[in-house]
């Protein structure tokens, strides 16, 4: 099932409404879920939490499915004038790897990690598919970096790597857009770079969110990030240095994980600057493409 968010019209008043995507459409998952229950009640609710609503994406799969085989699906109407935005608009965190392709280490002339380097980004940084990247004035350079997005579905404290992914209840792509210069500049200080990861419209995602029984295996995923049609990245998930379960492990063992939070894996090598007018879009085959314009502040 493809999870996803959208507004009415393109309106920002408007609230958020959840989704799912079938056959190119987005279907309301309130509506969904309604023909669902007068076929086969099962006592689904639709909380407004977007977060705590993402925990009960497992259940809505099982009827979702039940739809599509009787070709129900089909029958069911979308709105008019959708304008998709993020999966999870307002994430509950989002926790960022640093370093976890060996290859994107040496491009930044850094040591490859014996351990996984977990940062934060703010969740206020979150913008949809479409959705502009703006850079403010004086700047400096800014980078895109492809990443795929792992999103918890479940709360969970000391999770065994055993256990890991049956607290993951879905993949979305993420670009985690970094202000370089300032990062560079809080490196030199040994300061922390937060700041340099969480300008407002440096975390696109999307399109959508795929529930984790349509990815096989997220550790063998192509994934290729491009500007304006040129590829600059283009690695797999099996390159990366810490598994899934490995960093579920590893973040549990110190902070408890909560429905809504995503973990970003990590970029590999090919980071580059973005600058006005550029049109950069990250993509794996089996999630879609998360395509944004780059503007500069005030246009």
């Amino acid at each position: 099932m493809k999870f996803v968010c959208y507004k009415e019209f393109d309106d920002p008043l408007e609230p958020t409404y959840p989704g799912i995507m079938y056959k190119g459409k987005i279907l309301p998952l309130a509506r969904v879920v309604a023909v669902a229950e007068a076929i086969h009640p099962r006592s689904l609710n639709l909380p407004e939490d977007l977060n705590h609503l993402v925990a009960l994406l497992p259940t809505y799969v099982e009827a979702v499915k039940e739809l599509e085989k009787g070709k129900i699906l089909d029958q069911i109407w979308q709105e008019l004038g959708v304008s998709p935005v993020a999966p999870l608009p307002r994430p509950n965190r989002i926790l960022a790897i640093g370093r976890n392709y060996a290859d994107h280490a040496a491009e930044q002339d850094a040591d490859v990690p014996v351990e996984p380097i977990v940062f934060l980004k703010a969740s206020s940084s979150v913008i949809g598919p479409e959705a502009e990247i703006v850079l403010p004035e004086g700047i400096g350079r800014v980078d895109f970096e492809g990443e795929l997005g792992v999103v918890i579905g479940k709360a969970g404290k000391n999770i065994t790597e055993r256990d890991a992914m049956g607290y993951v209840v879905g993949y979305t792509l993420f670009n985690d857009v970094t202000a370089r210069d300032e990062q560079k500049r809080a490196f030199a200080q040994s300061l922390p770079w937060f700041l340099s990861k969480s300008y407002d419209t440096f975390g696109p995602m999307g399109p959508c969110l795929v529930t984790a029984d349509e990815i096989r295996n997220p550790h063998n995923l192509e994934i290729t990030t491009t500007v304006n049609g040129v590829v600059k990245q283009q690695a797999n998930t099996s390159q990366m240095l810490f598994t899934i379960p490995q960093l579920i492990a590893f973040i549990s063992k110190r902070m408890a994980l909560e429905p809504g939070d995503v973990i970003i894996t990590g970029t590999p090598s090919g980071i580059g600057p973005l600058s006005p007018g550029d049109l950069v879009e990250v993509r794996i085959p089996e999630i879609g493409s998360l395509s944004n314009m780059v503007v500069k502040e005030g246009e």
